[in-house]
């Protein structure tokens, strides 16, 4: 954990070094009064981090909540500007190529002010949008036919949630949201994949009961995702049960009503803590459940053991955010795990990858809503 924050500040600090000499200083003039006040801006932006982190862990949510904002806004603002900067950096590169080798330049190259403003004028309203972005939530359906329901059930409609990250930044807002779709579309069974918390919860018992009041007839089932462990496990566990969730660690529980067996595994982070219970195995914790009965596999991350292929019925996660910014996030992504976001069939099994309702970071998205999604299943 210490080498992640690290290297975390690390890299930030490099992102901000980049923006004001390449952005920033073509803007400004000889003025000590101008640069001062960009550099205490820079500092404050750069360690909001900490003290949006300081509010939340003294209990002061209001100061934590704006602190958080600021920051967290500033740090996704930075993104952009990196992300476009670098853009702009390999354009003008490409056309000192074109022009050493074929001594033509059938482009202009953008530098200076100009290099500046092209950054900031693209970087500002794809900010303001991709926050936008966040605060409508999608709703995915999904249907999917079984013979493995146990006779009578002519419909198991399960709503599956992920990735809320409440804490300083996120709160009722998004619950609010679920709630909404709970109550439009009455599931029989709720699950959530993860990373439901995200921050100090012990005085957010207003959290916990508006969750309790989403009370489906089959209950509430929960895994924990890698932010539970960075934040306390100990807290987000009894935050979870005071919500009503019934947390799976590392085991499966059979509902004879459904002939269903919802499984959930630990998030592969419990090791780092060193506080795992049940096994990390897919393979492993899979074996304990009824294949006669429809086999729904709870995992935060999307990784899957090959051996693992054809264990379960339907496997649900979170993590991903859908990669926040699309399409670089998909790019990166399709190299640590099955998929991105969205449905995918392996073999005779089924997976479905939510982009999560909050956002771990900067409240930002860029082709990448949140969603839950609203899962039927029909007998054959």
């Amino acid at each position: 954990m210490h080498w992640f924050l690290f290297f975390f500040f690390l890299t930030y600090a490099f992102l901000h070094l980049y923006v004001y000499l390449r952005i920033v200083k073509p803007f400004l003039r000889d003025r000590r009064l101008t640069k001062c006040f960009v550099i205490v801006l820079f500092l404050t932006g750069y360690f909001s981090p900490l003290f949006f982190r300081y509010a939340d862990l003294q209990g002061n949510a209001f100061l934590a909540y704006w602190i958080a904002f600021f920051g967290l806004m500033w740090m996704g603002f930075f993104i952009y500007l990196f992300l476009l900067g670098l853009g702009l950096e390999l354009y003008n590169l490409s056309i000192a190529l074109l022009t050493k080798t074929f001594r033509i330049n059938p482009l202009p190259k953008i530098k200076g002010k100009y290099f500046s403003f092209f950054v900031l004028s693209l970087a500002l309203p794809l900010s303001f949008y991709s926050y936008i972005e966040t605060l409508s939530l999608k709703v995915e359906r999904i249907v999917l036919y079984t013979d493995k329901l146990a006779n009578g059930v002519e419909k198991l409609k399960i709503l599956h949630i992920s990735d809320l990250h409440l804490g300083p930044l996120m709160g009722l807002d998004k619950i609010n949201l679920i709630h909404q779709v709970y109550t439009e579309e009455r599931p029989d069974l709720i699950v959530a994949t993860g990373d439901l918390v995200d921050g100090n919860v012990k005085n957010k018992i207003y959290l916990a009961k508006a969750l309790q009041e989403i009370n489906p007839p089959f209950g509430k089932y929960a895994v924990l995702g890698n932010h539970e462990y960075y934040r306390g496990v100990k807290e987000a566990t009894h935050f979870l049960k005071e919500a009503s969730f019934n947390l799976l660690m590392g085991e499966a529980v059979y509902v004879k009503e459904l002939n269903l067996t919802i499984v959930g595994i630990e998030d592969d982070t419990c090791a780092y803590f060193k506080a795992c219970i049940g096994p990390l195995s897919d393979k492993k914790l899979l074996e304990k459940a009824d294949k006669n009965s429809f086999v729904l596999y709870l995992k935060h991350k999307p990784i899957l053991e090959k051996e693992a292929f054809n264990s379960f019925d339907l496997m649900l996660s979170g993590h991903t955010h859908g990669g926040l910014y699309y399409p670089l996030g998909k790019i990166l992504l399709s190299f640590l795990y099955i998929g991105d976001r969205g449905f995918i069939r392996i073999e005779n099994s089924y997976v479905y990858i939510s982009k999560g309702v909050g956002t771990g970071g900067p409240p930002m998205r860029f082709l990448s809503p949140p969603d839950v999604a609203i899962i039927e299943l029909l007998p054959k």
